[in-house]
């Protein structure tokens, strides 16, 4: 009786053989495209401090909103970059020392965002008030023309226009308020959200397996 040829051996040494070089190509990809990412968030980085001025508050308040904006690209290429390196602890533990360090300034840059949101909301809306005690004392000297109204004004044009004006100030404060505060919590939350990531990265990366 013939017997049947047994072709089994022949494919669990192609599968195994396959299954070799499949994590080897998967982390080549990993390692292109966390370089990648990386390079494009410095490049980033670069242009947003060019050229610094960090002790202009409205440089700082941008500065640290743009990065917190784009800080998930720098989250996503080291966690590409720890999967690329993660057999190899020659390049893995320093990896993880960075995410460290990394991390902690993140969350520390958050009390920084407090503070300067805090400093901007505030001088922005004494700008504000200081702009219309202005144009207040304009409308009490009856300076039509300055307020583009007509000639001669009215006693109770000038206290509608003072009223109307009194509204659009409140509004605006409102809504600067509110523009500011929601792009403070927004930074916030950014920072907070990758600080944490890379926090968990670095003790990953200089853990021993």
């Amino acid at each position: 009786m013939t017997s049947l040829p047994r072709p089994f051996p022949a494919k669990v040494g192609r599968s195994s053989k396959d299954q070799g070089i499949q994590p080897s190509a998967g982390k080549n990809i990993c390692l292109i495209v966390g370089l990648t990412c990386l390079l494009g968030f410095l490049v980033d980085t670069l242009v947003l401090t060019t050229p610094p001025n960090p002790f202009a508050l409205e440089w700082r308040v941008n500065l640290l909103q743009q990065i917190g904006d784009r800080s998930i690209v720098l989250l996503f290429s080291v966690a590409l970059l720890m999967y690329a390196f993660f057999d190899q602890n020659r390049l893995k533990r320093p990896l993880g020392f960075i995410c460290l360090v990394l991390g902690v300034a993140f969350m520390l840059s958050c009390v920084l965002v407090i503070r300067d949101s805090l400093i901007l909301q505030k001088e922005t809306l004494q700008n504000i008030s200081n702009r219309e005690q202005q144009v207040q004392s304009q409308i009490k000297d009856g300076r039509g023309d300055e307020l583009n109204l007509p000639a001669p004004v009215t006693p109770e044009q000038l206290q509608q226009a003072s009223q109307q004006l009194s509204n659009q100030v409140s509004a605006l404060k409102a809504a600067a308020r509110q523009g500011i505060t929601k792009a403070g919590v927004a930074s916030m939350g950014n920072l907070i959200a990758v600080g944490l990531g890379m926090i968990g990265l670095g003790r990953l990366g200089i853990k021993r397996f």
